[in-house]
């Protein structure tokens, strides 16, 4: 439990807010991510690609490599490489404490890898009435990695796919 505790806690407290409004029985609930802020903007992962959400971890700075890899944390036995997504994508510093931010782990197909994010919101649900094949200004540094978004509450929730991004030739090879 405690390796997933965050993970499991965003989904109890995802079931009652279901619950209290009355969504639980629905049928229509197609989606599920994790939200999370980067430099300001909301974006959501998708569930099934984001493993657990952690505190950051003591890690190994590593020599020679672009300064957004931020080193390689031992995570239960397991190397994992801590990406500071805003250093990645060149976004300005949002004056937040490194230790007040969260780790979005990603363990998906042969992927498993650490993103610094500035703070995860929780668990949002979306049903495939509310998905938009439209994506995010293209100006945006997270226009490579969006796939559409969910428009809910007259909100629009973009999407941000962490296996976008490791498939990009400017994330892969971190070397300097």
């Amino acid at each position: 439990m405690a390796s997933r505790g965050f993970i499991e806690l965003l989904r109890l407290a995802d079931l009652a807010k279901a619950r209290q409004s009355d969504r639980h029985g629905s049928q229509d609930i197609g989606w599920r991510g994790v939200v999370f802020e980067v430099g300001g903007q909301r974006l959501i992962a998708p569930l099934g690609e984001v493993s657990e959400v952690l505190s950051m971890p003591e890690y190994t700075s590593m020599p020679l490599v672009q300064p957004w890899l931020l080193g390689i944390a031992n995570v239960r036995g397991r190397l994992l490489p801590l990406t500071d997504l805003a250093k990645f994508l060149q976004i300005p510093n949002q004056a937040r404490q490194t230790k007040e931010r969260k780790v979005i782990v990603i363990d998906h197909q042969s992927l498993f890898l650490g993103l610094l994010v500035d703070q995860v919101l929780g668990i949002e649900q979306f049903s495939s009435t509310q998905y938009r094949a439209e994506s995010i200004d293209i100006n945006s540094p997270f226009a490579p990695y969006n796939h559409g978004k969910f428009v809910k509450d007259n909100q629009d929730w973009f999407i941000f796919l962490p296996s976008l991004l490791a498939e990009d030739p400017g994330y892969i090879d971190a070397s300097l």
